[in-house]
């Protein structure tokens, strides 16, 4: 099978975590995979497959904006592949609309939650488009039944992207934090929670973020503030020692897919709180294997946190009741149901 993957750029996101795990796996299973992107690559993720910058974006003329979906098109035609997948909502309606009248596989993907975009205008070009498409994958309960007017649709999660045992690293009282400095995370949200909790009962605990983005000085300047001792560590390539030193996964979105974080996390044995959105929900049974908090509120997340940084016993609780959902995220698996897909969106 010839499979083109299609991305707007390629760089430190979760999406892109997936399309590595996606082709990769693709690739040892005898697939011919290609990554297309329009904009820029940061070298960051190990593709094994070839990469072609396809650029669409040359110039910002009313012509070009035009032009762009002729040379995707034409691009797709000398190709000939038997599926496309592409990632993320502008580049799933860049290929909606430079694939119409063809005959094609189109499989086009979201890894953020429906009510991210609040524009209007976009939210209808978006949802009219979607029509359009061969098939659509997506990542919770909520998303599937807002995306009903697809006609072929499913839920596939996020696969682990990599998990080795390794040397075995004592567990830390770290709390640990992934993602960009970008006001979709909730840092805010998270840092006035950590302002909420008991000084004493705080102490005890590192407090450390794994991220870069827009914000990092705003957020710095924040915690000195609030007198919040933070280690902000930037953007960190081997995540995976973090995880495995950390006894608490601290996830303070104000909307998510299906945070990558929440998933990697169970392998290295964290006891995960995050708040509400749709992708916690599918991924965190609260009380069980984690906490959500009530609402997005830094006193309500706070309170959660709080019980977490008390009990010992209920973060080995969560952390091995979380165990229990492994097989859902191994790659082997997920591959099985996107190639099951592929074969239904063919029909």
């Amino acid at each position: 099978m010839k499979i083109l993957f299609f991305i707007s750029a390629i760089r430190n996101g979760g999406a892109e975590r997936v399309l590595q795990a996606l082709s990769n796996a693709f690739l040892e299973i005898n697939h011919s995979c290609e990554i297309v992107y329009f904009e820029e690559d940061l070298h960051l993720y190990d593709f094994k497959c070839k990469k072609t910058h396809l650029n669409i974006y040359q110039n910002t003329s009313l012509l070009s904006k035009f032009s762009k979906f002729i040379t995707i098109r034409k691009f797709i035609k000398s190709k000939k592949p038997d599926v496309i997948i592409s990632f993320m909502d502008q580049t799933n309606i860049n290929l909606i609309i430079s694939t119409m009248f063809m005959k094609r596989n189109l499989i086009i993907t979201e890894h953020v939650s429906h009510d991210l975009l609040k524009s209007r205008i976009w939210r209808f070009i978006r949802d009219f488009s979607y029509r359009f498409a061969s098939g659509l994958s997506v990542l919770s309960k909520a998303d599937f039944e807002y995306y009903k007017f697809v006609k072929n649709r499913a839920i596939i999660y996020n696969p682990i992207f990599e998990f080795k045992n390794g040397e075995n690293i004592q567990k830390e009282d770290i709390i640990l934090s992934v993602g960009r400095l970008e006001f979709v995370k909730g840092y805010d949200i998270y840092f006035e929670a950590l302002s909420l909790i008991d000084k004493n009962l705080l102490k005890k605990w590192k407090i450390c973020v794994a991220g870069s983005g827009s914000l990092e000085a705003d957020l710095k300047k924040m915690a000195l503030n609030l007198g919040l001792q933070i280690d902000f560590l930037g953007y960190k390539e081997d995540i995976v020692k973090l995880y495995k030193k950390a006894k608490i996964l601290s996830l303070s979105s104000r909307s998510e897919g299906l945070g990558n974080v929440l998933i990697e996390s169970i392998f290295y044995g964290c006891a995960r709180i995050s708040t509400p959105t749709n992708g916690a929900k599918e991924l965190i049974n609260d009380g069980f294997d984690g906490f959500i908090s009530e609402d997005f509120s830094p006193k309500a997340y706070a309170l959660k946190l709080e019980k977490m940084l008390k009990n010992s016993d209920l973060l080995s609780k969560f952390s091995a009741n979380a165990n229990l959902r492994k097989p859902q995220f191994k790659i082997e698996n997920i591959i099985d149901q996107w190639q099951t897909f592929i074969k239904e969106c063919e029909k």
